[in-house]
């Protein structure tokens, strides 16, 4: 435990964690409750509340840029700390 490349490699995954947390709970708990507001401006054409509109369509997207945003970053630190998948499932 005490090898410095295990050390970082586990809190630079805690700190991308901890951001993915941090992001989940916006996009899952600040934007609805600003739907209210929002639901008072309409979208031209498709006459849909704008809140309406963000909750059903951009949380979801939201949600799955984030997923991959996840994969490639974690990818990314488990490159430069050389941890290979074959040995994760030890």
């Amino acid at each position: 435990m005490s090898d410095p490349n295990i050390q970082s490699h586990r809190r630079r995954t805690r700190h991308l964690m901890l951001v993915m947390l941090g992001l989940w709970a916006c996009f899952s708990v600040l934007i609805p409750m600003l739907m209210v507001p929002l639901n008072r401006v309409t979208i031209p054409y498709l006459d849909l509340p704008l809140g309406f509109f963000m909750g059903a369509q951009g949380a979801l997207l939201a949600f799955v840029l984030m997923t991959f945003w996840f994969a490639a970053r974690q990818d990314r630190i488990d490159r430069d700390h050389f941890v290979d998948r074959k040995d994760m499932s030890r």
